[in-house]
């Protein structure tokens, strides 16, 4: 009878939820991509969470972002199943980015590489058209012999795949470099980042001055500016030339004027070409008064 009496909402068996976007445990860089939705489930001994992401690409599938939390759960999910945790090595990588990315032909970094929680792995591709794509993974847990079940304990895996259209390798490790982790679990104890770094040598002891970066006190060295020589000015004469109204005959200079001489017929002679052509009144001498005229004759 008490059977037949209970009564239970629909739900769904697998333990999958839909969680606003502000409540993803990892947050993209700044620009993006953008976080579109984001499945959470929640373990016996970890919180997995699928947050899906932007994607523009023609390469089939989905961008998105894998995290996994390994900490302390409540009780209420001891009923849960467990996640399965797997170490990190190359084969083991690069059979995940096969399934993530089928038929894109990827290439393993051989490079070390480090954000701020540590070292990273990727592979990268080329997909359809133009696109080019990487998965990324990368584990945060401290070293064995900083590990107890009291202190420091505690694990964060992490799983990119992402596809850009005209995107460069160095484009697509952006979202690795700059993410952010905002997940954390209640328990002080908890803790796969570490100890903190110590602090530099100099900070907080005499006779070691820390300056700020634009007044720190540097050698300086000769700094060669290059400048371009500056155009040379060219003066030109400019002359005036005079019209036609204004131009004058030049007249040539004579050494002296010359004055026709009197013929003996008492006419003046003609003024020679090139002479100066000025009017000279002519002198007539009168012929002398022959003998013969005074006698009463002719004369010759």
């Amino acid at each position: 009878m008490s059977g037949c009496t209970t009564r239970q909402d629909v739900g769904t068996p697998t333990g999958s939820t839909m969680v606003p976007a502000e409540n993803a445990l990892i947050l993209p860089p700044p620009g993006g991509p953008a976080v579109l939705n984001v499945v959470e489930r929640r373990r016996t001994n970890a919180i997995e969470q699928d947050i899906y992401l932007y994607t523009s690409a023609a390469t089939p599938g989905q961008n998105v972002l894998h995290a996994k939390f390994f900490g302390p759960m409540d009780a209420r999910f001891d009923q849960q199943k467990s996640s399965r945790y797997a170490g990190i090595q190359d084969n083991r990588m690069m059979a995940e980015a096969r399934r993530a990315l089928p038929g894109v032909p990827l290439a393993l970094n051989p490079y070390f590489l480090q954000n701020n929680y540590g070292p990273f792995g990727y592979a990268f591709g080329r997909g359809r058209a133009d696109d080019a794509c990487i998965f990324a993974w990368q584990q945060i847990r401290q070293q064995e012999n900083h590990r107890s079940p009291l202190k420091g304990y505690g694990t964060i895996q992490v799983r990119l795949r992402y596809c850009a259209t005209g995107a460069s390798e160095a484009e697509l490790l952006a979202p690795v470099y700059g993410y952010t982790i905002t997940g954390t679990f209640g328990d002080p104890a908890w803790n796969p980042y570490g100890a903190p770094p110590p602090l530099e040598a100099g900070i907080g002891r005499t006779g070691s001055p820390i300056y700020r970066k634009e007044q720190a006190p540097t050698e300086s060295t000769p700094v060669t500016v290059t400048t371009r020589p500056a155009p040379a000015v060219v003066r030109r004469e400019v002359r005036a030339v005079p019209t036609a109204q204004q131009q004058k005959p030049v007249i040539e200079p004579t050494a002296g004027v010359s004055i026709p001489l009197p013929r003996p017929d008492g006419t003046a002679a003609l003024p020679q070409p090139g002479s100066l052509a000025k009017t000279v009144p002519s002198v007539i001498v009168p012929a002398p008064a022959c003998d013969a005229q005074q006698a009463g004759g002719a004369c010759p």
